[in-house]
């Protein structure tokens, strides 16, 4: 059974690359969609860059791998915490 370790408080994904966050450098991210729509999250190198991307359906939670220097960032209304998670 999966199970995710919580290692930090779920904040409001920024919605702008600009504001773009590491979670304190997590490398895994427990992202929840609450918009009431589809979100695109994007993950990128630096704060202000522009990312790759992925859709997240709404309700529904993703476990966002990435390394521990890159930062998210977000559209809608997505909420994020660092975890650490196995499987």
């Amino acid at each position: 059974m999966a199970k995710a370790s919580i290692f930090g408080t779920e904040i409001a994904i920024p919605t702008n690359a600009g504001s773009a966050t590491s979670f304190g450098e997590a490398t895994v991210v427990r992202v929840v969609n609450v918009s009431g729509s589809s979100a695109t999250v994007g993950i990128a190198t630096l704060v202000g860059q522009t990312g790759r991307f992925i859709t997240i359906p709404t309700g529904t939670v993703q476990y966002v791998e990435k390394k521990h220097t890159e930062v998210l960032y977000a559209t809608g209304t997505v909420r994020g915490a660092r975890v650490g998670y196995t499987g």
